[in-house]
């Protein structure tokens, strides 16, 4: 009895630590430094913000966080609109995080530190914000700040990753592209 007590908790550990955290294509966090985002249509930013989303293939002042999704980012909020205009913004910096977004239990104020998304075990249940985003510069408009591209998931959801290439181009559609270094451009 024993052993088979034992070898049911090796074989749920192993399910657990085994389990994906990829969409199968390559990460979104792979394009390299000195890349192209080209934006293919202006954008609008609404007074007061600082965020132009896009989403589903098409621009939108207003996203759904937990389906893939892309915002363009500004540093200074204004009080009129202001219009992101198309062309090629370049990428200075990549980082990509996970954040927590929800907590399912707001009683509990205890976090548990964590190295690695597998040792968490007993940590509040939180719905999880995976981000890429990639620093940009630009002359057309020098105020951008980045470009946040990301995908939320309900807390104990086992496939949770960071969004791909492919996840990308298709959130994107024709608003926007982007041109690794290196790889020839499609027009």
């Amino acid at each position: 009895m024993k052993q088979l007590i034992i070898i049911v908790a090796v074989s749920l550990i192993s399910a657990c630590v085994s389990t994906p955290t990829s969409s199968g294509g390559s990460g979104l966090y792979t394009i390299p430094i000195g890349s192209t985002v080209k934006l293919n249509q202006p954008l609008i930013i609404p007074a007061g913000q600082v965020r132009a989303g896009v989403q589903f293939g098409r621009a939108t002042l207003s996203i759904n966080q937990y389906e893939p999704h892309c915002e363009f980012q500004v540093n200074t909020i204004l009080e009129t609109d202001a219009t992101l205009p198309a062309g090629d913004y370049l990428v200075t910096r990549v980082r990509r995080y996970e954040i927590p977004i929800a907590d399912l239990n707001p009683g509990s104020d205890k976090l548990l530190a964590s190295s690695d998304e597998f040792s968490a075990w007993g940590a509040p249940a939180y719905d999880w914000l995976y981000s890429t985003a990639f620093l940009l510069e630009s002359n057309l408009y020098p105020d951008i700040r980045q470009l946040e591209c990301g995908n939320a998931f309900p807390a104990g959801f086992m496939m949770t990753h960071h969004i791909s290439i492919n996840e990308f181009e298709s959130t994107a559609g024709s608003v926007m592209a982007l041109q690794a270094i290196g790889k020839k451009r499609s027009e």
